[in-house]
């Protein structure tokens, strides 16, 4: 079943609907103390939120949140791909590496798979370096001499049996921490995974990975696991380890309610997306990711409260000149304001006053309805001006080059852009 964010999922089975909720309500909090919204319940019927990715139910049915906004006019697979993409900028995947020819090669699996697929791929590329190893001292009671023998365990043991040596010895194994946590997290995707060639590939790396043992505490071994000199090819695998045994960032993969979920905020990830845009494919400004922080107010005792912490700002020597606000909405600039929430406008207003800029600007994801620029500009400030901005996902560098011709107010086109006054009462 393929879905869209905030569609309803029909035909699902009481069970799987059941299950789905109860999933939803296990989920840890987040930081304001609010369990993420990964379904909701409205007339009798369970909605998608504000996740993308995949989730399969207990009794095995598959469903596939894809992006609300379809983010490339090749219909599902193009869209899966793009937003593969935005996730390469994403702070959630922290250092797992998602580059372009291993996007296109899994742009028609669905996103667990994909990111499987990707793992795996890491692996087979570690194991073609050879395993890390290294030496342990080991002690044993053997039926030859290897080593040096220890003698009071040898006398304790062998008094009568002086057949066998206990022995103390080194051996180059490869029995490290590392390895033991990658053995178990190809133990565990043998029974999640479903794609005939993500299932060979994984029976082919436990049989290279036989002789060393699955990690039995896991966390212990991802205390001690160090990536050193001698195992620099471990670089790329160990993020997708973490992801996918502890869930780091964004992998759950399974529990009491469902067999296997890959969620992610979309939210954020277009919100990265567009920090990385920006600080990529612009030079003039200094860009800064929830920074510089401003307090807004302060109490009776000169104590400052109400930090803001802007998603995106531009800096030129210094100063902060352009505050952006990613939101990922779909706007509709025929309806009333022409879309803009007036809590987005508020907080703009708020972050443009705080901080002195001339402009602050609202970034929408670009829609077939939403391709110009609309422009609101401030009552009672006649100098701050809020602009929105249609960001295309598919052309990140097109996108900020067209940003770059928005921002600075003396480059302002006259007449291509739509233009609005926003008043204190709303209209």
């Amino acid at each position: 079943m393929i879905v869209r964010e905030h569609q309803a999922l029909a035909g699902l089975h009481a069970d799987d609907e059941r299950d789905l909720m109860r999933f939803a309500l296990t989920q840890p909090t987040g930081e304001e103390g609010r369990r993420p919204p990964v379904f909701a319940s409205r007339n009798g019927r369970l909605y998608a939120q504000n996740y993308v990715g995949i989730i399969e139910t207990r009794r095995g049915t598959v469903i596939e949140i894809l992006p609300k906004i379809d983010l490339s006019p090749g219909g599902e697979e193009d869209t899966r791909r793009v937003f593969l993409t935005m996730l390469r900028n994403w702070r959630g995947l922290g250092q797992a590496q998602l580059d372009g020819a291993s996007i296109r090669a899994i742009r028609r699996l669905d996103m667990f798979e994909a990111f499987v697929h990707l793992f795996l791929t890491s692996v087979v590329l570690l194991t073609r370096r050879g395993l890390a190893r290294a030496y342990r001292t080991r002690e044993a009671n053997l039926p030859r001499l290897r080593g040096r023998i220890l003698f009071p365990q040898h006398v304790r043991d062998n008094l009568v049996d002086r057949s066998r040596f206990y022995v103390g010895y080194d051996e180059f194994t490869a029995d490290r921490p590392a390895n033991r946590l990658i053995h178990l997290a190809l133990r565990r995707l043998t029974a999640l995974t479903r794609h005939p060639a993500n299932r060979q590939r994984v029976h082919q790396l436990r049989i290279v990975f036989s002789d060393v043992p699955a990690s039995t505490n896991v966390d212990a071994d991802w205390a001690r696991h160090r990536v050193d000199r001698s195992m620099r090819h471990y670089d790329n695998v160990m993020p997708w380890v973490g992801l996918f045994l502890f869930g780091h960032g964004l992998a759950t993969f399974s529990g009491r309610h469902v067999n296997r979920a890959l969620l992610f905020p979309v939210e954020r990830v277009f919100e990265d997306f567009v920090t990385a845009a920006v600080r990529r494919h612009q030079h003039r400004f200094t860009v800064g990711a929830q920074k510089p922080k401003r307090h807004l107010a302060t109490d009776e005792a000169g104590k400052r409260a109400f930090w803001l912490k802007p998603d995106i700002v531009l800096m030129e020597r210094g100063e902060v000149r352009f505050i952006l606000d990613a939101k990922w909405k779909r706007l509709d600039p025929g309806a009333r304001n022409h879309g803009v929430g007036p809590a987005d406008a508020y907080q703009l207003f708020a972050y443009g006053r705080r901080y002195g800029c001339r402009r602050v600007v609202l970034v929408y994801p670009r829609t077939e309805e939403f391709r110009e620029t609309v422009r609101f500009r401030f009552a009672g400030d006649e100098d701050l001006e809020l602009a929105c901005f249609p960001f295309d996902v598919s052309d990140a560098v097109g996108s900020v080059r067209r940003m770059m011709f928005v921002l600075p107010p003396q480059e302002i086109p006259p007449s291509s852009e739509r233009a609005a006054v926003l008043t204190a009462s709303g209209g």
